[in-house]
């Protein structure tokens, strides 16, 4: 590859960052933090993550409607899905957190009651990268796009630890 060709790829990667939504940002930060810290590579094998923004930018991957992880318990073998969801706190008029919309929670559910179990987890707080607070739970337990503080209190989950495959399997 010639150098003007690296330097031309080179300049539309940077221009596509720099042109990237803030929201995508901090979806793809606390992505991250959900990998490292609540589905650690120790404990659960990644066998699918979506595609980001970048790559989805202009020719969607359509496998890209999934939720963002598929893992595999190291301990039980079990494969599931896990959808992670970064919010700054935000409620609506009725006093809920929107988590996601009413396409989204119909996807999930189908993806749940016809291929794997999915787990969705929330973070709250200022930084993706450093949540302040962290709910986790099955989407077989959530029948709605925004919840209450009463519904999010239920799941309540550790900052920075990661979730036991026993108590995960336990989940309601």
């Amino acid at each position: 590859m010639s150098i003007i060709k690296k330097f031309s790829k080179g300049i539309k990667a940077l221009t596509n960052e720099l042109n990237k939504p803030d929201s995508f940002v901090k979806g793809e930060e606390f992505e991250e933090y959900v990998r490292k810290f609540i589905f650690p590579i120790s404990d659960y094998d990644l066998i699918h993550k979506t595609h980001d923004f970048n790559s989805n930018n202009g020719d969607y991957v359509e496998s890209s409607l999934k939720p963002d992880f598929k893992f595999r318990d190291k301990k039980s073998g079990k494969e599931f899905y896990v959808e992670a969801k970064w919010r700054s706190g935000v409620y609506n008029r009725e006093n809920k957190i929107e988590w996601c919309n009413e396409k989204q929670l119909r996807r999930y559910k189908a993806i749940d009651k016809n291929e794997n179990k999915v787990y969705i987890v929330l973070g709250f707080g200022d930084k993706p990268i450093k949540p302040e607070e962290i709910v986790l739970f099955p989407i077989s337990s959530c029948n709605y796009n925004a919840l209450f503080d009463s519904f999010l209190d239920k799941y309540s989950f550790y900052v920075n630890k990661p979730v036991f495959s026993e108590y995960l399997w336990k989940l309601k």
